[in-house]
Order: C-alpha cells, then sequence, then structure tokens
C-alpha cells in the first residue's frame, strides 16, 4: 500500500460488516399469535437461530479484518487478511438467505398456531454481505494488480 493512500476495498468490507452486524442485532424474525381478543406480535434477533450466530461472527471478522487491510503495510499480511475477508464475506452473503428459508424452525412454535415472517433486519444483514463481498472482490483485483509477474525478474537476469 503506498503511503497517504487508503484501501477503499478494506474499507468497505469493514463497513458492510458492520451494516451486517446492525442486521443480525435488529429483528430477523416476527411472529403473531391469536392472544385474547386480538394478536401479539413477537419479534427475534437473528441470534436466536444458529444462522444469525453465523452472521454475526462474519460480520467481526469482516470488520477485523477489514481494518487491519487497511491499517497493515506488508504485503503478505495483506494477501491474507483478503482470503479471510473474502471467506467472511461469504458466509455474511449466505447465512441470511438459510435464516429466511428457516423462518419457521427459528422461530420453534408450531404453524398452526402462529404465522411467522422474515423481519427488516434480515434484509440489512443480506446487504451487510452484499457490501463486504464487493469490497472482498475489489481487494482481490487490488492484490492482482499488485503482484509482480516472475516471468520479468528471470528476464532481467538472463540479459545481465
Amino acid at each position: 500500500m503506498k503511503s497517504g493512500k487508503y484501501s477503499y476495498p478494506g474499507i468497505g468490507v469493514a463497513v458492510g460488516g458492520l451494516i451486517g452486524m446492525v442486521g443480525v442485532i435488529a429483528h430477523w424474525f416476527t411472529f403473531s399469535f391469536p392472544l385474547g381478543g386480538g394478536t401479539a406480535t413477537v419479534s427475534l434477533s437473528g441470534r436466536v437461530d444458529w444462522t444469525g450466530a453465523v452472521a454475526l461472527a462474519a460480520s467481526f471478522g469482516a470488520f477485523a479484518f477489514g481494518g487491519a487491510y487497511v491499517l497493515m503495510p506488508d504485503a503478505q499480511i495483506r494477501r491474507v487478511m483478503g482470503v479471510l475477508m473474502a471467506i467472511c464475506a461469504a458466509f455474511m452473503l449466505f447465512m441470511p438467505l438459510f435464516g429466511y428459508g428457516r423462518v419457521d424452525e427459528a422461530v420453534g412454535i408450531p404453524a398452526v398456531a402462529f404465522s411467522a415472517k422474515a423481519a427488516a433486519g434480515l434484509a440489512v444483514s443480506f446487504l451487510g454481505g452484499v457490501v463486504a463481498s464487493v469490497g472482498a472482490l475489489l481487494a482481490s483485483k487490488e492484490m492482482l494488480a499488485s503482484t509482480p509477474s516472475t516471468a520479468e525478474p528471470e528476464a532481467e537476469a538472463v540479459q545481465a
């Protein structure tokens, strides 16, 4: 990384991690059930299901590895951080999708007694995964552009 220049892909992954954290902590699932003369609605965060727990861990990882990618000047450390950012971004992207398919299992109440649906936090977590994935893809492109070719030093050695 050149001095004085920020790594925007790393910042993007870190911001995606923060968005994912907010989404998991917000309401992923809601369900309503009849109570007396009306209905009661209950909202649950993503932490009640294993998919939300994995998404939360991946969002913490994306935030940490994105920050390390920005702050570390060593090329080898940045390559490792780039791979770890991509892994966390992939988990952040797919766990909300799995959570969306597991609404009934996550709520855990028989389906005849209530109506369950996905809440807005699930979409926010997915958006965080998209932002982190785009940042990780841009980081991999940045790393490929900065990797020196192995053919050039051999050509110089032969000429000398």
